[in-house]
């Protein structure tokens, strides 16, 4: 038996200013956002896509930032200083 078992997963949608960041196709990119969510809903998981964010090109890797685990949230301190904001969320 596992030790732990995924139940939900944040997803961030694919902002167009992602391709700012380097070799991004953002079809490609669309994709495969569309893919993992369709995975994660097959295997059960409750899926929880967020909005894009213009101004943060890398918010779709949200799995930076927060990881909860029984209830509790552990906030990771971005090293991209534009991530700063992502830190602050409510639910």
């Amino acid at each position: 038996m596992p030790l732990h078992r995924y139940t939900h997963a944040v997803l961030c949608r694919i902002p167009l200013s992602l391709k700012t960041r380097g070799e991004v196709t953002l079809d490609e990119a669309r994709k495969q956002h569309f893919a993992l969510a369709q995975l994660l809903r097959e295997l059960g998981i409750d899926v929880v896509e967020m909005p894009s964010d213009e101004t943060s090109p890398l918010c779709v890797f949200v799995e930076d930032i927060a990881v909860v685990c029984n209830g509790i949230a552990l906030i990771a301190r971005p090293s991209e200083p534009s991530r700063y904001k992502e830190q602050s969320f409510s639910f």
